[in-house]
């Protein structure tokens, strides 16, 4: 019976969108550790250079 399930393609197709679910997780959690440092360090940068620009 169990065999059964596994040969059916619906449920490899609800596999196949939980994997990709999870991938897309992933690769939005790495993004934003990427993306979040690279912002603070912008607003950084314009903080020092504001003042003098004016």
């Amino acid at each position: 019976m169990q065999l059964e399930l596994f040969n059916e393609e619906r449920a490899q197709s609800d596999w196949s969108s939980v994997y990709m679910l999870i991938i897309l997780i992933i690769a939005a959690l790495l993004l934003i550790t990427v993306i979040k440092p690279m912002f603070k360090q912008s607003q950084r940068i314009v903080q020092k250079t504001q003042p003098t620009a004016s």
